[in-house]
């Protein structure tokens, strides 16, 4: 028959299959739940058997001191400081590279510049009003230190220079050699030290006046360019073949009677000589601070150049306004402002043919009184000749017999070629090394003594 089915409608047999599958899947909820639970608790038993062995392992260990946390913060620093230089140090390398780049031309920084710069401001305490003139072992007598150097550096193109010698060559008889012991003995005493006051502060320039028939001068000229004289002489030695710009204003008239000349009117070689000595001064005018006229035949005494310095300080302290210093004779040991060589120039070249460019200097000084840029301006001498004659082949084909010129740091004061106005003054300046002395301008300590340069 047919199942019975009761007023709700659910068989019997429907019923137990549902109890049977709820009590099933409770049964699985439970296990899963417990084996969840059990998984927790033996994580957390790992966790805190794991932090228990490392407290036991820690407290092993020694115990850092206070200095030990200093020492490790200040390895800190001192490490980010490291980044920081490397990372300045990439950014420099980078920023040079971009210079090299550019590939223009520029003054030079960095290490030379800065050497200049320590050369210019040892140079200027030197010529400071105050300064002492010492001189090195602290006594009043000039010796020497000898020096060595690697290398010098190039001269700044900013750096005016201190002092330029003007050196007019030409050729003697049998080609004599006078010029290369000339200058063999300055290049002895030039700077030989990057650090030396005097270094890049110096010029020399050889002017060849008979171009193309001086061998002496083309021999010397390969020597020293070659590099066969040192560095010292390829730094500072300049030779130059003269232009010939400076004509002859009077090449008609006949040559004087050089026995017999009263007048002391010059020929045609003494004329060409002034017009060497105008292309050589209008070459230097305004390139350094001072210039020096210098002959091919004259040796530099010992201590030239610490010598020169002295005198130009002194005088620059005790007669501000001075023309020109006399340090030798002849055409030769005159020191001028370079600001002044067109004046005595423009004078040269309105008097070649009247007299001898030594008369006409001596003339121009004598008359400085009617000029009105050297109005109150005295000419100077100092006591003791530092230049020392050497020639006794004339580069002129008649020359007289001639008394003994003074040789080094002698007196000038006897001078036989000069006048009495290029003489040092002994009578009124006994305790003086610059004459004339009166009327001097107060000047510190050292310009009241007199250097012993001799030794």
């Amino acid at each position: 028959m047919p199942g019975l089915k009761s007023g709700r409608g659910v068989p019997r047999s429907g019923l137990l299959e549902r109890e049977s599958s709820r009590r099933h899947g409770s049964s699985s909820r439970f296990f899963a739940n417990f084996s969840y639970a059990a998984n927790v608790i033996l994580l957390v038993y790992l966790f805190v058997s794991n932090q228990h062995l490392l407290e036991k392992e820690k407290a092993k260990l020694p115990q850092a001191a206070p200095e030990d946390d200093q020492c490790a913060q200040t390895v800190v620093k001192l490490t980010a400081a490291m980044d920081e230089i490397e990372s300045s140090s990439q950014q420099l390398k980078g920023s040079l590279s971009e210079l090299r780049d550019l590939n223009v031309k520029m003054e030079p920084k960095g290490a030379i510049a800065r050497l200049e710069e320590l050369k210019a401001t040892r140079f200027a305490q030197m010529n400071q009003g105050g300064a002492s003139y010492t001189n090195p072992g602290g006594s009043d007598t000039a010796k020497a230190t000898p020096r060595s150097f690697p290398s010098l550096p190039a001269a700044s193109t900013a750096a005016k220079t201190w002092l330029f010698l003007g050196i007019p060559t030409v050729p003697r008889r049998n080609d004599v050699d006078y010029l290369g012991e000339t200058l063999s003995s300055l290049v002895d005493q030039l700077p030989s030290d990057a650090v030396d006051p005097f270094a890049n502060k110096v010029k020399v320039v050889v002017m060849n006046n008979k171009p193309g028939t001086h061998k002496v001068y083309e021999n010397r000229r390969a020597f020293y360019n070659g590099g066969q004289g040192g560095l010292k002489a390829a730094h500072y030695l300049e030779f130059r073949d003269n232009p010939g710009t400076v004509a002859d204003p009077a090449p008609h008239l006949p040559d004087p009677d050089d026995l017999n000349n009263p007048t002391n009117r010059p020929g045609r070689e003494v004329r060409k000589q002034t017009c060497d000595l105008i292309s050589l001064m209008e070459l230097a005018a305004n390139t350094s601070e001072y210039y020096m006229f210098m002959e091919d035949d004259f040796h530099v005494c010992p201590h030239f150049l610490r010598a020169t310095h002295y005198v130009i300080e002194k005088a620059n302290h005790v007669k501000p306004n001075w023309l020109g210093i006399r340090v030798s004779y002849g055409m030769n040991g005159i020191v001028m402002r370079s600001a002044d060589l067109l004046l005595l120039s423009k004078y040269l070249r309105e008097h070649t043919a009247r007299l001898p460019p030594d008369l006409l200097w001596q003339e121009w000084v004598a008359k400085s009184h009617q000029i009105p840029e050297l109005e109150g301006r005295q000419l100077l001498v100092y006591k003791h000749n530092l230049l020392n004659h050497i020639g006794t082949v004339s580069s002129f084909a008649v020359r007289p017999n001639r008394p003994k010129w003074p040789g080094c740091y002698e007196s000038m004061a006897n001078v036989w070629s000069l006048m009495k106005m290029e003489q040092f003054d002994q009578l009124r300046c006994p305790q003086s090394d610059i004459s004339p002395c009166n009327n001097q301008s107060p000047g510190p300590d050292w310009t009241a003594k007199q250097i012993n340069f001799r030794g």
